[in-house]
């Protein structure tokens, strides 16, 4: 194949490849972009939200005597009659989460912690704080997918802020 054929085929393709993009995108050849620039301060989603609001990120952030240990992929089922939530862990498994479970299911000393979990905005600024004391993990439960064990805590005294 000579070069030229080469050189045409890799321009065809090129050209399909731009009409397809085009295509799906909605946009028109030659039409011309409208400059990027950031949002403006204050600015509000369609659906109300602002960057920064707790509802764009659903983070939480589980810290244990004062120091940040995991995230949590998921907080509910919290019974303050009962004195109990769930915790559902995400990825990353810390190890003084593990002792900490461990501790309590054994009936060790050590097994209650007091405990706070951050709900964190889209830039990891807290935006609400539920501590726990005296909590201590009463059940684990072990999803068919992994890494997302869900962790039942007991509590004495829960204070929100």
């Amino acid at each position: 194949m000579s070069r030229s054929l080469v050189g045409r085929r890799a321009a065809r393709w090129t050209a399909v490849t731009t009409a397809v993009l085009l295509a799906l995108t909605g946009a028109e050849l030659g039409a011309s972009a409208a400059p990027a620039t950031a949002a403006p301060a204050g600015a509000v989603s369609s659906d109300g939200l602002k960057p920064g609001d707790a509802l764009t990120a659903h983070n939480f952030l589980l810290q244990m005597d004062g120091s940040s240990v995991e995230y949590l992929r998921e907080v509910n089922g919290l019974d303050v009659e009962n004195h109990r939530v769930t915790l559902v862990r995400g990825d990353f498994h810390s190890f003084a989460v593990e002792r900490w479970t461990d501790d309590a299911l054994a009936g060790r000393p050590g097994r209650l912690k007091d405990i706070t979990v951050a709900l964190l905005d889209s830039m990891d600024n807290p935006v609400k704080r539920y501590h726990f004391g005296g909590a201590f993990v009463e059940r684990v439960e072990f999803p068919p997918s992994p890494g997302a064990d869900a962790l039942t805590v007991r509590f004495f005294t829960l204070t929100i802020e």
